[in-house]
């Protein structure tokens, strides 16, 4: 986001025995296998693939059914509680491909399985409902091979241990992806950042047209070739696809909740958030399953077959009116974990302020240069000016400490990203002073006169200002040199365009956020020099065949350092300094001593992922009680 700025019916293949489940559910621990032999079904079809036919022959494997997986909490024992809190009065939208509600996409997060899962403490992509994939030649053809032991469920009737058994309706299939993906690329459906998926063969064009027919959903290229095999066909190679592919609105649903036989009441595609608040039948696929339709209580999805990686087998969520309730269920330890961000801290305990943490999101404030203008032509004059800003003061004064300082683009939680004090100038007072030196003016006051745009808001004139003390006081500049202008933010996009001309300031500031949590929408998105909108007006050089050379290399470690590259050469000693990075905005959280967790940068918080030390909350919480 930019602050200029997300078939058929099933078979009856897929039908499990009842008798079989029950037996699954009383045998819990152990492996309960359909001994019915069930022949395979060879099937020929030809498709159409880039004005080619393609004749594929596959062999549809029977079903398997599902094993319930043990739960990690020993026999006899109380299951391990989350206690979570939403402040909100209604619930949220959990539809993938038409939320953009925080909590909803956290219950998506949790409830939906994707093709893969970006994984919060590595910056890694994961496989999820996809075991592998591979890439053509050409770098345009996804196809990824899916599991097929991860199935749509509901809660049945049978309980084992305190937990109820999820009752499995039928497996997850490609072709429910392949359903998701042509309803996010469908205008109607409206779905948040759909722009995101234009690379993918033939959903720009739907989703220019108000009403899609099938048959343009058709064309769009994403095709099941059999049940357990996805292919992705992508207008141009993109090695940031993999990363899409994480998205909440990837995420895959079952067309059959939609689709419903003639004598049935319909279900519109707008209405099915409502249909399910209204007592439908909710089938999800994710790690945990809702018990409750007003998604109050979740639990571990006992059919789900990837090993967590924390212990929480329960989430009870609490629906709060305001942060401060919040804060006081907290603070009773009632709590493990809340949003502290819009929270009264005033008059909170140390003990209270000590648990405080912050976590960065993905929204990067910076400065952008004018290269056309007669000041922020040569790069030590950029380096001077941005080497001369004490980030880490700039924080304090503005937001009080709540953000991250940044000496390079790409911000924590990205795929490609540094740590934070790695590769950058950053804050080097007699480094500026030299660089500044070696310009071709010698001395800041005698360089001409600088528009400073911002936009009206108080806290951008504060930044500006102290911007500016920082170049009046590390560079010798004058007061009178800077003439700030303030302007509604719609004018300052506007008058910072590459074609506005005159209008253009010499210095400006913006704001840039991930759409997707991959360097790509940092390097390719904002800063090349031909694929984004270059505000700067910078020439193409050889860092723009490097952030290409990147978009088209999928082995992840030489990405890796094809960024490390592109950071050193940006924003390093010797870097051009297109803009100035400054800092990541980020929220405050307060965690309870008993719980640890990779916090979600972008998307939603996984639950799967959260370990809390049991005897030490039941001991904290009896202390308060």
């Amino acid at each position: 986001m930019v602050i200029e700025k997300q078939r058929n019916k099933y078979s009856t293949t897929y039908l499990l025995s009842v008798a079989a489940f029950i037996i699954c559910g009383v045998l819990l621990f152990s492996a309960c296998q359909d001994s019915q032999e069930v022949p395979p079904i060879v099937v020929t079809e030809v498709f159409n693939i880039a004005g080619e036919e393609l004749v594929v022959t596959r062999i549809l494997e029977p079903t398997p059914t599902p094993t319930i997986v043990p739960t990690p909490a020993s026999e006899g024992s109380s299951p391990v509680v989350l206690d979570i809190s939403f402040v909100r009065e209604s619930i949220p939208n959990i539809d993938p491909q038409a939320t953009n509600d925080p909590d909803g996409i956290d219950l998506i997060e949790n409830l939906f399985v994707g093709l893969t899962r970006y994984n919060h403490a590595t910056n890694q992509v994961d496989p999820a409902l996809a075991r592998e994939w591979e890439v053509s030649g050409n770098g345009r053809i996804w196809t990824f091979h899916l599991r097929d032991d991860i199935f749509w469920v509901q809660p049945s009737s049978q309980t084992v241990d305190g937990f109820v058994i999820s009752e499995a309706v039928r497996p997850v299939v490609a072709s429910d992806m392949v359903f998701a993906i042509q309803r996010a690329c469908a205008r109607e459906t409206d779905t948040p950042d759909a722009f995101v998926l234009f690379l993918i063969d033939g959903c720009e064009q739907v989703h220019q047209q108000a009403s899609a027919t099938p048959a343009d959903l058709e064309n769009i290229g994403v095709q099941a070739l059999n049940d357990t095999t996805l292919q992705i066909r992508l207008n141009r190679p993109a090695a940031h696809f993999l990363t899409i592919t994480s998205l909440w609105f990837m995420r895959p649903l079952p067309r059959e909740l939609f689709e419903v036989e003639e004598d049935e009441e319909a279900v519109d595609t707008d209405d099915w958030q409502t249909a399910v608040q209204d007592g439908a039948p909710l089938l999800t696929s994710g790690p945990f399953m809702p018990l409750t339709p007003n998604f109050t209580t979740l639990q571990r999805n006992t059919l789900w077959p990837i090993p967590f990686q924390g212990n929480t087998q329960i989430v009870k969520i609490n629906y709060v009116n305001t942060d401060d309730i919040a804060l006081g269920l907290w603070e009773a330890k009632s709590l493990d974990v809340i949003d502290a961000t819009n929270a009264d801290l005033t008059d909170a305990p140390n003990a209270t302020l000590e648990q405080l943490q912050v976590v960065n999101q993905q929204t990067l404030l910076y400065l952008n240069f004018n290269f056309q203008s007669g000041v922020f032509r040569e790069p030590t004059v950029r380096r001077a000016f941005s080497a001369a800003i004490d980030r880490e003061v700039l924080v304090e004064e503005v937001y009080g400490g709540d953000a991250v300082p940044m000496r390079h683009l790409i911000p924590p939680g990205v795929f490609g990203a540094l740590p934070v004090d790695q590769v950058g100038l950053g804050y080097s007072p007699d480094l500026a002073r030299i660089q500044m030196a070696e310009s071709g003016f010698g001395s800041c006051r005698l360089m001409p006169d600088i528009r400073f745009m911002v936009s009206s808001s108080d806290l951008s004139l504060l930044q500006a200002e102290l911007v500016i003390q920082m170049w009046v006081e590390e560079l010798g500049c004058s007061e009178n040199q800077f003439q700030i202008e303030q302007v509604q933010f719609g004018t300052l996009l506007a008058n910072t365009r590459a074609d506005a001309g005159a209008e253009r300031p010499d210095v400006w500031e913006l704001a840039w956020a991930s759409y997707y949590p991959d360097a790509h929408n940092w390097m390719g998105d904002l800063i090349h020099c031909q694929e984004s909108e270059n505000r700067e007006g910078r020439p193409c050089s050889e860092v723009d065949t490097l952030i290409q050379q990147a978009a088209t290399t999928t082995d992840a470690a030489e990405r890796e350092k094809i960024y490390r590259q592109i950071e050193n050469m940006l924003f390093g000693d010797e870097g051009l300094f297109p803009l100035v990075p400054l800092y990541v905005r980020g929220e405050l959280i307060l965690v309870q001593n008993w719980l640890t967790f990779p916090p979600a940068r972008f998307g939603g918080e996984q639950y799967d992922s959260y370990e809390i030390v049991v005897d030490r909350k039941e001991l904290e919480r009896s202390r308060s009680g």
